[in-house]
């Protein structure tokens, strides 16, 4: 769910939600949702899935997507960095 309908359903606006978010968790909510897609997908390509598959059901657009993010955020790609942890 997007910070909009999340604060909407504690009665908050989104700024509010993202300001008191941040506080409590240390981390922007934006910050904190790429994270769990980033988990998300990593979990599946543990779990079997090629990179096309994992991406797609973590919610990145496509494979060159996640690829992109798990560099930035990793400093290495994930083609080398998951090769040999798959269940």
């Amino acid at each position: 769910p997007s910070a909009g309908a999340l604060a909407a359903s504690v009665g908050l606006s989104a700024s509010r939600f993202q300001h008191l978010f941040t506080d409590a968790v240390g981390v922007p909510f934006r910050r904190y949702r790429a994270w769990l897609r980033m988990r998300r997908a990593i979990g599946a390509v543990i779990d079997g899935n090629n990179f096309t598959g994992a991406a797609h059901a973590a919610g990145f657009a496509d494979q060159a997507h996640f690829a992109h993010d798990f560099r930035r955020t990793f400093g290495a790609p994930a083609s080398l960095s998951l090769r040999d942890i798959r269940r």
